[in-house]
């Protein structure tokens, strides 16, 4: 309530002269005693008028400043209440009763308002008739008071990518859980709309691997020829890997790429065929040699044949041929927590790029699975290039856009993961080939050396994600590691946006806060 302000002690002096004046010329005018009198009260006229406007226009100007003050404040409530949908009279309802809570003569103001509902803008103009005291003395009955106001609300716009964790520690209730709040929140943040794409949200599902979606075989930015400098890492010939998936039979491109060489593997340089190196390669997990000892390989999915002889019989060579590949049916069952064959650790289901579609988002999230290892590098990357302007995904609007917000929203319940083992490879495969091959800047076989240098990349792309702009969330759903919870908290915009869930309801609760803080962002926009 806009508190009424007291009349100035001067215009209550001037009211009481103004009565008393009135009180004089009526004596005056029934007074027959000389004509002395009625000259006096001709002269008196006058006098009465520029009392009586003194006192009257100062009492118009107080109710034209709070009637002013009253109607700035409702056209800006009006404008915070502006749908796409909402008409003139819905809007000038809501000033209306704004003027009437807020001024003991709202009932009394003739009201205009004029609603521009794509613009998000409200003018409104209010009169009133101030029915002055004395003026009328001299003719004048009415003085007309009048405000304008015009607000205008630019449309908050919102991109957010639900970066979530997949891999096989999530199975049972945990998986089930993250699904239904994922949903909720994924809900809550389309809902803030103001049209229809206003909103969107993307889903990154990850485990050791990010799926891009086989469908983009053919896509510009997929490396299909071969020509980015580890497309044949670990082949003896220069082929295409999805040519070599074609080759097999009862198999296809599951859709995960590898982590890109250094430095574009931290980085949102778009991809381009005139630099190979920017190019995403597709995950191909070589067969690895017919070997039987206790540090066997472990993803054995083929003869080695003979085939391509004169490379030699040792375990290297044989992991490299590509002929072995042509007419051959791969092992693909499910071991050591990923699945065999040339798709090992491609165990998520593909990204859903931004989009308002509440129905695609839903059918995605209730679809994740919980299998396979953890890569919060490759989560982060993923996270970052979807809401990205550049391709890969171009869904996202320019960095520059005017009330725009990137979000992302990273969940995970452990820290990067990594298999080393003492063989010529050094490691399981993974988006970073083997570490032997040092893309991570490590050959070492230790898990301990191969983790740290994920974390290392990690916060590299945390950092560079949030240098252009894209504010983090971080989740550590049952996360107890120390190492862990740092990393999630320094990836986090800040120390409040890292939140931790020691429960199912603690990760339900978590999402729903982040819901109400983004709701919050919208509106200081």
């Amino acid at each position: 309530m806009i508190a009424r302000p007291s009349v100035p002690t001067a215009p209550r002096r001037l009211m009481r002269l103004a009565r008393s004046a009135r009180h004089v010329l009526r004596r005056f005018r029934t007074d027959r005693s000389g004509a002395i009198v009625q000259l006096f009260a001709v002269a008196l006229l006058p006098i009465i008028g520029i009392a009586g406007g003194a006192v009257d226009y100062t009492m118009a100007s107080g109710r034209k400043v709070r009637l002013q003050s009253a109607l700035d404040a409702a056209t800006l409530a009006a404008t915070r209440s502006v749908t796409a949908s909402s008409t003139n009279a819905q809007i000038t309802q809501i000033v209306r009763n704004h003027l009437n809570a807020n001024l003991d003569f709202g009932a009394q103001v003739s009201l205009t308002v004029v609603v521009d509902a794509a613009a998000r803008k409200v003018d409104a103009s209010a009169t009133l008739a101030h029915q002055p005291y004395l003026l009328p003395v001299i003719g004048i009955s009415s003085i007309p008071v009048g405000a304008q106001s015009s607000s205008q609300l630019g449309r908050a716009l919102i991109e957010v990518a639900l970066v979530l964790d997949n891999s096989g520690s999530m199975a049972g209730s945990r998986i089930t859980t993250l699904r239904s709040s994922a949903t909720d929140l994924m809900k809550k943040v389309l809902d803030m709309a103001y049209i229809q794409g206003d909103a969107k949200v993307a889903v990154v599902p990850f485990a050791s691997m990010v799926n891009v979606g086989s469908n983009n075989a053919g896509a510009s930015w997929i490396d299909s020829q071969g020509t980015s400098p580890i497309h044949n890492e670990n082949f003896s010939t220069g082929v295409s890997r999805l040519t070599l998936y074609s080759q097999m039979r009862n198999v296809s491109w599951g859709g995960c790429v590898e982590a890109r060489p250094s430095p574009h593997d931290v980085t949102d340089t778009a991809p381009t065929s005139g630099n190979p190196a920017t190019l995403f390669v597709p995950s191909f997990a070589p067969d690895e040699p017919d070997e039987g000892t206790w540090w066997s390989f472990y993803n054995n999915y083929l003869g080695d044949g003979s085939c391509q002889t004169g490379l030699g019989t040792d375990t290297l060579s044989r992991q490299r041929r590509t002929c072995k590949y042509n007419g051959a049916t791969p092992d693909t069952s499910l071991a050591n927590g990923t699945r065999r064959g040339p798709n090992q650790l491609c165990d998520s289901n593909p990204i859903i790029p931004l989009t308002a579609s509440q129905t695609t988002l839903t059918t995605a999230l209730t679809a994740m699975p919980a299998y396979g290892g953890t890569n919060l590098h490759e989560a982060v990357m993923w996270g970052w290039r979807v809401l990205s302007p550049e391709p890969p995904f171009t869904e996202g609007r320019a960095y520059n856009t005017a009330d725009n917000r990137k979000i992302m929203v990273l969940m995970t319940d452990g820290a990067n993961d990594a298999i080393g083992l003492p063989n010529m490879n050094g490691s399981f495969y993974s988006a970073y080939g083997y570490s032997a091959a040092g893309r991570l800047g490590t050959t070492s076989s230790n898990r301990s050396d191969i983790v740290a240098k994920m974390n290392e990349k990690t916060l590299t792309a945390c950092t560079n994600a949030k240098a252009l702009g894209i504010q983090i969330y971080t989740v550590g759903f049952y996360v107890t590691d120390a190492t862990a919870q740092s990393i999630l908290q320094q990836c986090a915009t800040n120390p409040s946006m890292a939140l931790l869930a020691d429960s199912d309801q603690g990760l339900a609760n978590a999402f729903d806060a982040i819901g109400d803080h983004i709701k919050r962002l919208r509106l200081t926009n």
